[in-house]
């Protein structure tokens, strides 16, 4: 959670929307926060943590058009 919200500045700035934040009941009842993300915006994340990847995915020239091209 602390990881994705110290992405969730530049993802803004591309993208002009925050990562969705929601609640989810755990096995005791009580209510967690989670982010509920597409498949960009976890392809954004987990590239963010690895320079090969986001290099072989062809990310980082994505990442100043918006992300909205990716299949």
């Amino acid at each position: 959670m602390k990881a994705i919200r110290n992405m969730e500045p530049a993802w803004v700035k591309v993208n002009g929307r925050n990562f969705a934040l929601v609640e989810y009941k755990d096995a005791k009842g009580e209510l967690r926060p989670c982010y509920l993300l597409t498949k960009t915006e976890c392809l954004y994340i987990a590239t963010k943590f690895n320079d090969e990847a986001r290099v072989s995915r062809g990310l980082s020239p994505l990442y100043n058009s918006g992300i909205s091209h990716i299949s």
